[in-house]
């Protein structure tokens, strides 16, 4: 664990009436402006990685210590879209996975149709595309294929702050698991990462995610996988 002196990120922002959507009222970096991850020998050879929301500077550096992954993931935010987008742009082209909310993918694609927003956006670099929809669901585009799933149905949203990595956890997570990157495990790893994200919202912070288990979300997976056959 590394402790630095300084102001936590803090990052402000409102929903109004539309839950799906974010409005930034003011990001502080913080310490986080002059932190440099700390990679252990043993780490350097993780093979699925996945580069959480932070500045991309900061992800670069750690991807370049890291030895020949088979997978990697990356996400990002409005902040670095609009203040690092040079240094977002380098840093698509070395991943595999560019993973995003739809209006993030609008945002540094210029486009509005979220079919064309992820042509574009893996024409930067990522051979696969995820758009997170929200409530409509999720989005995933590589040149091979295309799979959309809708969202898993709650009328209990307490708080939809972190879904975006709920989603993003259980999605890597299952295709670390599964060891292979065909259609049918990307599939299934939508799938986990949806009824994930459905538990997350239903409360604050971690209240619902520090507590489920591998069959509560089997549970809901089934329950999807119901609801989607035809």
């Amino acid at each position: 664990m590394i402790r630095s002196q300084g102001k936590s990120f803090k990052w402000q922002g409102e929903y109004s009436g539309d839950l799906n959507c974010a409005r930034t009222l003011n990001t502080e970096l913080g310490v986080l402006s002059s932190f440099k991850p700390v990679i252990a020998e043993k780490q350097r050879d993780i093979k699925y990685l996945f580069l959480a929301n932070v500045d991309p500077d900061i992800q670069n550096h750690l991807l370049s210590h890291m030895r020949r992954p088979r997978l990697i993931g990356l996400d990002s935010m409005n902040f670095w879209i609009k203040h690092k987008r040079p240094a977002l742009l380098r840093l698509l082209k070395k991943v595999d996975i560019f993973v995003a909310n739809d209006q993030e993918a609008r945002d540094l694609s210029g486009e509005t149709n979220l079919i064309k927003a992820a042509k574009k956006l893996s024409r930067l670099g990522p051979r696969m595309v995820l758009i997170k929809k929200g409530e409509h669901g999720v989005l995933f585009c590589s040149k091979d294929f295309t799979v959309s799933l809708p969202a898993y149905p709650t009328d209990k949203v307490i708080d939809p702050t972190g879904a975006g990595d709920t989603f993003a956890g259980a999605f890597m997570g299952y295709l670390a698991k599964a060891g292979r990157l065909d259609v049918a495990a990307i599939k299934k790893a939508l799938a986990y990462g949806t009824v994930a994200a459905s538990f997350n919202i239903e409360d604050f912070g971690a209240g619902k995610t520090s507590c489920f288990t591998l069959a509560d979300l089997d549970k809901r997976l089934n329950k999807l996988r119901e609801m989607v056959k035809f």
